[in-house]
């Protein structure tokens, strides 16, 4: 007698081919969150217009639309958008290595003595925003403000018990805002020439004008030998075998401005009414 195996499935009554009830297995979906507890973390999460004196500052939602750009040009092989994808995840990799170095030397602060014990602060109603990006460093990015979110806790904490100066808790909040709107604002030097590796190669006037705008680009982008980490799907190479032959439509193109994504929102992207408290 031969054992057979639970569950087994009778090919005879399986049938070769999918009917037309069955068809095409469904796009993948998924949720992504991210919570604040912080005013510091909430208002870089839309950033701020520039308004008389006081300069722009790039939220989260300004990052992913001007993200989705540089995706864009990058996937339309523009040696540029590579070599902002290096920058902007060369510098996502930086900002986490200061905050978690930051987080770990306040978690050094001796909080707990015998019966004497303090709890990190959290907000009673934190800010919950539900993620919809389009591009791997949006998602990286909202990481980092969750990550800051946690060092301004920690920081507020620490002053609020007097375990550390109130000045020396200032100072890493506004240390940390200062590492993370450096990242947030790098796409926003990014400017869309029309143009491909081609095009660079040959030194039309279109890869001209980008060089004169962006800086000389480095010879490892532009062969491809230093790449992202992340990266879109490029166009057939067939298609960019000559250079682009401009319209009067892309010379009369005007490179997209900080202050017109500035705190303009995705539609994917819900944002939950919620307010933050907890300690200031």
């Amino acid at each position: 007698m031969t054992a057979q195996p639970l569950n087994a499935i009778n090919e005879s009554s399986t049938p070769a081919t999918p009917t037309a009830s069955q068809g095409r297995v469904g796009r993948l979906t998924g949720e992504a969150w991210l919570e604040i507890h912080t005013d510091q973390a909430q208002r870089l999460i839309r950033g701020r217009v520039r308004r008389g004196n006081k300069p722009a500052i790039t939220g989260l939602l300004g990052f992913a639309s001007q993200m989705n750009i540089l995706w864009q040009a990058a996937a339309d092989d523009d040696p540029y958008a590579d070599w902002w994808l290096v920058r902007v995840e060369e510098a996502i990799a930086a900002a986490q290595t200061f905050l978690a170095t930051q987080r770990v030397q306040v978690d050094g602060v001796a909080l707990d003595n015998f019966r004497f014990r303090v709890g990190i602060s959290q907000s009673r109603r934190p800010q919950t925003l539900m993620l919809q990006f389009a591009t791997p460093h949006a998602y990286r990015a909202a990481q980092l403000l969750g990550e800051y979110d946690a060092l301004v806790c920690q920081c507020l904490t620490l002053k609020h018990v007097g375990a550390c100066p109130s000045g020396q808790m200032g100072d890493l909040i506004s240390l940390g805002a200062h590492r993370l709107r450096g990242v947030l604002s790098l796409p926003q030097g990014f400017r869309v020439f029309a143009i491909n590796r081609a095009d660079v190669h040959h030194n039309t006037q279109r890869a001209q004008q980008a060089r004169a705008h962006l800086g000389e680009l480095p010879l490892d982008i532009l062969s491809g030998e230093r790449t992202a980490g992340h990266a879109p799907s490029r166009v057939s190479p067939l298609a960019h075998a000559e250079p682009r032959s401009l319209t009067k439509t892309e010379d009369q193109l005007e490179p997209s401005t900080a202050e017109q994504l500035e705190g303009v929102a995705p539609e994917s992207m819900p944002v939950a009414p919620a307010a933050a408290g907890g300690p200031r």
